[in-house]
Formats: C-alpha cells, structure tokens, sequence
C-alpha cells in the first residue's frame, strides 16, 4: 500500500487573499468639476459679504480704492463709532428687535395650535381649511398689501408695534410647516394622554409641543428673518423716525449719507450679522425641523 506523504513547508503553495476592504475609488474628472463648482458657488455667495465685512472697517477715503483691496488699510472702527452715536440708530435696532420677536413668539404659537388642530383633530371642514391655507400661499403679498393697511387704519394702529404683530401672527407657510411635522408624530401618545385624564391643551402644551421642537425653531428663525428685513410694511403702518425699524431707518439715513459709502456699508452689517449668528446657534434644529416636516404627510 502506498503511504500518504505529509506535506511539507516547501509543497505548501502560498495562496494570496484578496483584500476585502473598502475598494478604492476610481479617479474621475466629473468629481474634479463637481469640487470646482462647489467652490466658485462658495466664492461667489460669500465673496461679496465677506468683502463687505471688511469694507466696513475701511476709512472714507480709501473705501472707493482702485484697484480695491481685501484688507482695510489702515483699520478703524470710526464707522460703527459713527453709527452708533447717530441719534435713532440704537431706537431703530431695538424697533427691529422687538418686531422680530414679536412676530416668531406670535407666529409659533398660533401657527402650532392651528396646526394642531389641523393635523391631530377630526372636524367638518378642516380640509377645506387646510387647501385654503395652502391657496393663500399663492396670493402675491403686495395683493393684500392695501386691504391690510385699511383694516390697520380702521382699528387706529397706525405707527403702533400692533400693526406690525398683527398680520403675520398665523403665516400660511408657518401653519403648512407645523401640519407636515405633526403628522408623524404616534397618536398614541394623546390617547395615553387623556387615559390620564389630560385635557386638550394639556396634551397640545406638555406633549406635542416637547416633540415638534425642530419645526418650532424653524419657524422662529424664518418669522423672526421675515420681520428683520421686512421693508414695505413698516413704510406703510410708520410715520414717525422714533418707530422705524432698521432697514426704514437705513432708507432714510441712505438719503441723508448718500455718498459716505463706509457708513452705509457698516449699516448694513448690522442688518446681516444678526441673522448670520442667530441660524448658525440654531442651525441643527432649523435644519432638522425643515428637512423632516419636508417627509412627513
């Protein structure tokens, strides 16, 4: 009988296995063209405020250079110094403030509770509401631009903060927003809810307000952004410079300082900055907020 050779170290014939980790990306000049559009896309949207930025910090004579220049030579803070000791600036700021907070506190609150009513309760019409919600978003604003400045001046609220809360207390897209978000949520939390005995604005208030938090947040910041650059309503419902919001008040200030361009640069730092540092505090929840109530229906 022939006997079985053991094998050896030398008849052991090595065998390579193939790497089995992530496979190496092929070079193509579509990504290459990709990154290049990103970046001049990046370029060009930043480009001009970061210009600006640093133009506010340029003196008058050297604001006009040519060829002009990046970096202030040298750099001052005359400008805002300037701004800042104009009689109404620091009035117009405030103005602007306290519109822009009104009208996210107001805005989010009856914006939730209408649509909580429309997304999580059951009543005769409440789908005509929503579509006719939803067609009011198709109305151009300067279409009802008049009909609310009559119903401001029959209620005697010109030049008051009233005129500017009232009508954008509930926007259309605000409510469409709070619908899409709500409507994911499980319904077995309300029903655990009233087993509990809670009553309805308990439920609204320590329940479903808690879980819509992104969507809360972003309609503040959209609110709140709205009434910061908002213009023409101001100019109709203000008369009086001690009320002017502060891109009325930069109109104005526009006339008188037509020509020191330093200074209206600088004022509109104040008018971008805010809003810049607001949605990067607030970036996560706005995102998640827009993103999700996007999917959701």
């Amino acid at each position: 009988m022939a006997q079985v050779q053991a094998p050896t170290q030398a008849n052991i014939r090595r065998v390579e296995i193939p790497d089995r980790g992530q496979p190496r990306r092929s070079f193509r000049w579509f990504n290459i063209f990709i990154y290049i559009m990103l970046a001049l896309f990046t370029i060009s949207s930043l480009g001009p405020f970061i210009f600006s930025f640093l133009s506010s910090f340029k003196t008058f004579a050297h604001i006009l250079d040519f060829p002009p220049t990046l970096f202030p030579q040298p750099w001052t803070w005359a400008n805002y110094q300037a701004l800042l000791k104009e009689s109404d600036f620091l009035r117009w700021l405030l103005n602007s403030f306290i519109y822009g907070a009104g009208a996210a506190v107001l805005n989010v609150l009856f914006s939730a509770m209408a649509g909580y009513a429309l997304s999580r309760l059951h009543f005769r019409g409440r789908e005509v509401i929503f579509v006719a919600t939803l067609a009011v978003m198709m109305i151009p604003v300067p279409v009802t631009v008049i009909p609310r400045f009559l119903v401001m001046n029959d209620l005697h609220l010109i030049n008051t903060f009233f005129a500017l809360f009232l009508p954008v207390m509930a926007q259309p897209f605000s409510v469409f927003l709070m619908v899409q978000f709500m409507k994911g949520l499980p319904k077995e939390l309300e029903e655990a809810a009233m087993i509990d005995g809670a009553s309805r604005w308990t439920i609204f208030s320590q329940v479903i307000l808690p879980l819509v938090k992104p969507a809360l947040t972003a309609v503040a910041i959209l609110s709140f952004q709205a009434a910061w650059n908002d213009f023409l309503w101001p100019l109709l419902v203000l008369d009086t410079s001690n009320m002017y919001t502060l891109p009325l008040g930069m109109f104005y200030f526009q006339n008188a300082h037509y020509t020191e361009y330093n200074l209206l640069i600088t004022g509109s730092m104040f008018n971008t900055i805010p809003m810049l540092v607001l949605f990067f505090i607030f970036q996560r929840y706005f995102i998640e907020g827009a993103t999700s109530s996007a999917v959701k229906g």
